[in-house]
């Protein structure tokens, strides 16, 4: 009797517990997000030959696997669909929500009611991986972020991508959102072949927004003078992902790996892979079995889409979609292109092989477009207007500030063939195989403090993250260092695009009572 007297107690012990540790390291139970994910940091990754659509390399291709941030492809692709309809340009103005305005950690950082172009708001997400942006998108074309979600799923069915489901428009954490290595290297062609004029900016190494400059996260771009940028994507439970291409001597292979302990190692496996396999590439015309359907297009994908019941009038146009449009947006379609929108829905029948075509050649997109008041909130470093604080928590804020701040979840599985990096616990930031740090954007850092233990970097990094909402609008890394046979942990921020930005940050910084140095890393 004494011993099962003692068992609730013994539990609630261990719960409160278990509530002291969340609350230690700045999570509370009542954060916690309301569904979790499981780990799936394990290693994925297959080799396709764009032209032939043969498989030349493949491993666990068809595992279940989170996205991250490699979603924002689709969220692009979705949005040079309605540049091509003629829905938007790329100076349409976009406007900037309280949802929108409060994603984290990784952000562009404008203000609620505030505007962005279509041109920024691409060059922000092929660069900065801004989730801000991604939500502008999203709702801008949607009328919500679930909505459009619904549209990317329905875009990927019509793809060919028959194991990926989309939740949100940036990649953060949701236990629904998956894919595959095998579905994402479909969407990787196809974006080339259905939007070659656009595909240029997947190159791009750098983004001036505001007075801040931006480098992209990609660090395998320009491998081999070959290696496009297409979309880096990281959070704890997936591991470090990237979707690539590599484009030389008149072959083009699409690259995939998903899970991996930091961004070396996987950019140390892509460019094994870049090397083994795009010599096997194929020359010549991309073949009729290697084209991917274009969804939206009557005809083109078997899909449900938008026709008219009854006999349309000569040239007339009609609408043809992957989904319903939402009311809102309709509107305005109508408005603007006198279409008429069509009454029923019907499904098209699988088509006949398209004849090979020639290799699209990219074009840059069009000179910048003029800024608008939105630089105003990046220009500087003011702290958020009161417009901009959301009134509502959203469980996949939560879970983006863990996966980029905290070791959650099991550990990852072994990589398998990929060959290891150095040994870095955890990768936060930029780090390349030498532990050594570099900045996001040109190469300057603010560094907080050297800690003893990685875990107590962690915490003074989240702390000052809660302190000093500013930092949200940097990425926080920890650089393990071994020195006169000890090792500790420096504590960083970085993306910085000058030293008189850094500077500033770190005047900031001490404003609020906390050591730290800018220094060019």
């Amino acid at each position: 009797m004494a011993h099962s007297a003692q068992n609730p107690w013994r539990a609630f012990a261990a719960r409160l517990c278990l509530a002291v540790i969340l609350v230690v390291s700045g999570v509370s139970l009542a954060s916690t997000p309301a569904s979790a994910i499981e780990n799936l940091r394990k290693y994925a990754g297959i080799v396709v030959d764009a032209k032939s659509g043969q498989v030349l390399y493949e491993s666990s291709a068809d595992e279940r696997r989170y996205p991250a941030s490699v979603a924002k492809v689709m969220t692009l692709y979705v949005l040079f669909q309605e540049i091509e309809a003629g829905n938007l340009s790329l100076s349409t103005k976009m406007t900037v929500s309280r949802h929108a305005a409060a994603a984290v950690p990784t952000k562009l950082g404008l203000r609620a009611g505030s505007t962005i172009t279509v041109e920024d708001a691409i060059m922000s997400l092929v660069t900065l991986s801004a989730n801000d942006i991604s939500r502008v998108i999203a709702e801008h074309i949607s009328g919500s972020e679930s909505a459009f979600a619904q549209r990317m799923t329905a875009t990927a069915r019509a793809l060919g991508m028959r194991n990926t489901t989309y939740k949100n428009a940036s990649g953060l954490p949701d236990g629904g959102q998956i894919t595959t290595v095998r579905d994402q290297a479909i969407l990787g062609i196809a974006v080339y072949q259905h939007f070659p004029q656009y595909y240029g900016v997947f190159q791009t190494k750098a983004f001036k927004y505001g007075g801040r400059t931006f480098g992209n996260h990609n660090r395998v771009l320009g491998y081999m003078g070959a290696v496009d940028g297409i979309k880096t994507g990281y959070i704890n439970a997936a591991g470090s992902n990237l979707l690539t291409a590599a484009r030389k001597d008149d072959r083009h292979i699409i690259v995939v790996a998903f899970g991996f302990n930091s961004s070396a190692a996987r950019d140390q496996k892509v460019r094994e892979l870049v090397s083994e396999y795009l010599p096997k590439g194929r020359r010549g015309t991309y073949l009729a079995n290697a084209r991917i359907p274009y969804p939206g297009r009557a005809g083109s994908a078997p899909v449900a889409v938008a026709v008219a019941t009854a006999p349309a009038a000569p040239r007339e146009p009609v609408f043809v979609r992957p989904m319903p449009l939402p009311g809102f947006r309709l509107q305005q379609l109508v408005a603007a292109n006198g279409a008429r929108p069509a009454p029923g829905l019907a499904v098209a029948s699988l088509p006949s092989a398209p004849a090979p075509v020639a290799a699209p050649v990219p074009a840059p997109i069009p000179d910048p477009v003029p800024r608008d008041t939105a630089v105003q909130a990046v220009s500087g470093l003011a702290e958020p207007t009161a417009a901009s604080t959301p009134d509502y928590t959203g469980s996949d804020v939560i879970a983006a500030w863990l996966s980029d701040t905290y070791e959650l979840g099991a550990p990852p599985a072994a990589l398998g063939q990929t060959t290891p990096s150095a040994p870095l616990s955890l990768d936060l930031g930029v780090t390349n195989s030498t532990g050594a740090a570099s900045s996001v954007s040109g190469g300057w850092v603010v560094q907080i403090a050297a800690a003893p233990s990685e875990a107590s970097a962690r915490a003074i990094l989240a702390d000052a993250a809660t302190r000093m909402n500013f930092l949200l609008d940097y990425r926080p890394a920890i650089v393990k260092v071994d020195a006169n046979g000890q090792t500790f942990y420096r504590a960083r921020f970085v993306g910085f695009g000058d030293r008189g930005q850094a500077e500033t940050t770190c005047n900031r910084i001490k404003a609020n009572s906390l050591s730290c140095l800018a220094l060019e890393g």
